[in-house]
């Protein structure tokens, strides 16, 4: 038998030799595992589809070559109840057998999961969810949260907006933090303090993130107790610097990025003519050296110091 193979660059599936002449597996079996490992991430996929693709073989034959696949550790189903308190299930393929396998892994984190009920809120923290959340349509996550001060700085508001999309996000960490829009909008201030004590984006996810339960049952609870009872001290905020647009090396005040220096700008004299009047003042023969603008200047800084005494 010779083989011809025609080279590709797109749409091809890398499946081991191990997994396509397993004899412990039927060629059903073999040929469904290779056509779900051909499928995108998150493509929804069941027996009965399936069976409806190939009806040749069957309900039966697909179940039965399905039941091979979870037999070796190739195909798991993960059924569990969301948020809501509607029942799912979740099926994961694997390229190789798995022996083991945790639907819900928890993730790396510095310390073991916080002991006590998953979701519950530190005395005197407000509830943050409504239990009738579904009877107000969900807000967007760039709004304002109800309760705001109507005098709030831009920078708080970019705080908002910024914690906002983090929050918002969080489910594509850890598909059990999934927040509405509501949630996502009552949770922004405590993620926007965060911000404004000078945590950074990372600080905030791993803080949100790390050494989860492996049940959670309210998302929006367990990420507001996070963020309430891991808050930040507030950092010191350094002073940052740029330098004279002019080239001349000097620094600009704290606070202006950009532009020229006030000596560059004539607002302030060299430190070279304060030096001379300053020598002025102790060798008063040293003027005669200095001729033209110079003396001019040096003699205006010496009225000017002259006339604040």
């Amino acid at each position: 038998m010779r083989i011809q193979r025609t080279p590709r660059r797109a749409h091809f599936t890398i499946v081991g030799n191990d997994v396509l002449r397993n004899r412990e597996l039927s060629f059903t079996a073999r040929g469904i595992l290779g056509y779900l490992l051909s499928l995108p991430d998150g493509a929804d996929e069941d027996v009965r589809k399936l069976a409806d693709k190939n009806p040749k073989i069957g309900r039966k034959g697909i179940r039965d070559a399905v039941d091979e696949l979870i037999s070796k550790g190739y195909y798991f189903r993960h059924t569990y109840r969301d948020d809501r308190g509607r029942v799912r299930t979740d099926t994961y393929v694997f390229d190789t057998p798995q022996e083991t396998f945790l639907p819900t892994p928890a993730m790396p984190g510095t310390g073991a999961p916080t002991p006590g009920s998953a979701g519950s809120l530190p005395s005197g923290v407000k509830d943050l969810v409504s239990k009738n959340e579904d009877k107000t349509p969900p807000a967007s996550p760039d709004a304002e949260p109800e309760g705001a001060p109507a005098d709030r700085g831009e920078g708080d508001a970019q705080h908002t907006r910024e914690a906002a999309r983090l929050l918002a996000r969080l489910g594509s960490v850890d598909s059990r933090l999934k927040l509405t829009a509501k949630q996502t909008t009552a949770l922004a201030p405590l993620a926007a303090e965060w911000l404004s004590r000078g945590a950074t984006i990372a600080e905030i996810t791993d803080a949100t993130t790390q050494g989860l339960p492996q049940r959670v049952y309210s998302a929006a609870k367990l990420v507001a107790d996070r963020l309430q009872r891991k808050m930040p001290e507030p950092r010191r905020q350094w002073k940052t610097y740029a330098d004279c647009a002019d080239g001349c090396g000097r620094l600009l005040p704290a606070g202006q990025d950009s532009g020229i220096c006030a000596v560059c700008a004539g607002i302030v004299p060299p430190p070279l003519f304060t030096e001379l009047v300053r020598d002025a003042e102790l060798d008063g023969d040293l003027l005669s050296h200095v001729t033209g603008a110079g003396a001019e200047l040096i003699a205006a800084i010496r009225a000017r110091k002259a006339a604040r005494a």
